[in-house]
């Protein structure tokens, strides 16, 4: 079949239309086997993580799985928490986590990207100067002003709330 369609001609465009059904049809299905074909190539040539990254999930169609479970996620919130809802820095919570002796997650930059994903999931709120506090209550999830990182202000000797 032709592509070749005089748009302006409608009576043409409905006379073809049964054929440009089926043609869409028939390319729906083989998307859809071209679909699973990358798949099946994307899980054999490299690790299932890659693919389920770049978004070559389970089913068709399917969402890209997020990096970090909830539980990762949580366990940043509580630490936040435990810190008494002080505005504080990835880094200087990873290391009020290891003072403390919470579970804390391998380095500073796993915890900055398990706050990040708790702050898109709106579990805790952000500030423009890369500091997460805990949820005030309001239903905002974004500072509108950069705050202060309390904890590396006390290790500098400075006064805190």
């Amino acid at each position: 079949m032709s592509f070749e369609i005089d748009l302006s001609n409608p009576a043409r465009v409905a006379e073809r239309m049964p054929e440009l059904r089926r043609l869409y049809a028939e390319k729906v299905q083989q998307r859809v086997q071209l679909d699973e074909q990358i798949r099946l190539l994307a899980r054999l040539t490299c690790s299932a993580a890659v693919a389920d990254l770049v978004g070559l999930g389970s089913e068709p169609g399917s969402k890209p799985k997020r990096r970090r479970k909830a539980p990762a996620q949580e366990r940043a919130v509580r630490a936040l928490e435990a810190a008494g809802g002080l505005a504080m820095s990835p880094t200087s919570l990873y290391k009020f986590m290891l003072a403390n002796g919470l579970d804390a997650p391998r380095d500073a930059s796993l915890l900055a990207a398990n706050l990040w994903d708790a702050w898109k999931a709106g579990r805790v709120m952000k500030a423009p100067s890369g500091v997460y506090t805990t949820l005030d209550g309001t239903g905002r999830t974004e500072w509108d002003r950069p705050l202060t990182d309390y904890y590396y202000a006390a290790e500098l000797g400075m006064p805190t709330p």
